[in-house]
């Protein structure tokens, strides 16, 4: 059963201008340690970054924002290479799907959230 879908969409220079000017206290504030790790096996690292930026606005606005932090989702990847949305509680019951793209300007994500 759908329980709530999100979608968003960032100009990627917006999460490069805020690395350049906060550097790592943004990074470790918005980002977990394997999201930092992905983006910086890039050479242009910032389309990652904006696409787990949006990957984490889009599941806030699907599951209703308040009961998450920044931290308490990582946006990693599965074998296949797909996104996967993975919560620090291990009690976590629902299943949130997952789609990022990014272009030379913007990254996108959407989230459909199931029960």
């Amino acid at each position: 059963m759908i329980l709530g879908t999100g979608i968003d969409i960032i100009e990627i220079h917006r999460i490069q201008a805020a690395i350049e000017r906060w550097g790592e206290a943004f990074l470790n504030y918005v980002f977990t340690p394997v999201e930092i790790d992905h983006a910086r096996k890039h050479k242009f690292p910032y389309p990652h970054y904006a696409g787990r930026f949006a990957a984490k606005e889009a599941i806030f606005k699907a599951t209703g924002a308040p009961q998450f932090a920044w931290h308490d989702i990582s946006i990693t990847n599965d074998s296949d290479g797909k996104p996967v949305c993975v919560h620090r509680d291990p009690d976590f019951k629902l299943h949130i799907l997952l789609s990022i793209s990014h272009c030379r300007d913007y990254a996108v994500a959407s989230a459909i959230v199931t029960s």
